[in-house]
């Protein structure tokens, strides 16, 4: 199989696996914002982002940094939610889609994306799945492949701020995606030959594609190679790094 065939056959596997990016923290905005205030009723759109903004996460920060008209969207409806006595699980889920839509918004701006950016935003996919493989089960970080953060049980600290880094860096990715100027442009064949020969030299092996292209959960190693082929992303300089970066970013965002 040549090199451009099997870096195609990674980029086809990418599109079958859904990530669950929505996560907006939705039990700590909950907590902090029904809890610091006496009668939700009451609670003003001031009020609910002050307080969206001191938790420590960054994904509502960046958020209103580059899409500020968005953000106050947010603000409003979560605001709405909460003084219309929405539980814990209600705002949560509604912090969820709000963020989701918006990720779904701005993908297609990701191809225009500067190179920096880009590599940030996949660095953080990489930082997170190291994260699931090194405390979960090879079956559970599969599933998490396939359903996002969901296959998780128990999200620690450590686990909501690397899902934060992940939000955080790719609206910022949007955003300067938004001004970047760049033009739009899909990867060709050489440049899935470079990122293919990076792959192997990784120490990715004929199997380990085949696995992904075919998203197999039953494929024991399934993580450390989507690991491998993150790396060997990121590890490609210039306009076909740029390429690959955005063309893998685009296809885990647009889920």
């Amino acid at each position: 199989m040549g090199l451009a065939a099997v870096a195609v056959l990674s980029f086809v596997a990418v599109k079958a696996v859904p990530w669950a990016l929505g996560f907006a923290g939705g039990k700590y905005l909950y907590e902090t914002v029904m809890g610091s205030h006496d009668g939700s009723a009451k609670l003003t759109t001031f009020q609910v982002s002050d307080q969206l903004l001191s938790q420590g996460f960054q994904i509502f920060k960046a958020i209103k940094q580059e899409f500020p008209d968005d953000y106050d969207g947010v603000v409003q409806k979560i605001t709405a939610v909460a003084s219309a006595g929405g539980g814990e699980s209600e705002v949560r889920n509604t912090s969820r889609v709000l963020v989701a839509d918006l990720r779904h918004k701005y993908a297609p701006l990701l191809a225009s994306a500067p190179d920096g950016n880009a590599s940030e935003a996949l660095a953080a996919q990489l930082d997170m799945l190291k994260h699931v493989m090194e405390r979960e089960t090879p079956a559970t970080c599969n599933r998490y492949l396939r359903d996002g953060p969901v296959a998780l049980s128990m999200p620690e600290q450590d686990f909501l701020m690397h899902m934060d880094k992940i939000g955080a860096t790719l609206f910022h990715a949007f955003g300067a995606a938004k001004g970047s100027g760049l033009r739009a442009a899909a990867p060709v064949d050489q440049d899935w030959s470079l990122v293919a020969d990076a792959f192997t030299r990784n120490g990715g092996t004929t199997a380990e594609i085949d696995a992904i292209a075919s998203a197999n959960q039953d494929f024991e190693g399934l993580c450390p190679a989507v690991a491998k082929l993150y790396t060997a992303a990121l590890s490609l300089n210039g306009e076909p790094g740029r390429h690959i970066k955005t063309a893998l970013l685009y296809e885990i965002a647009k889920n």
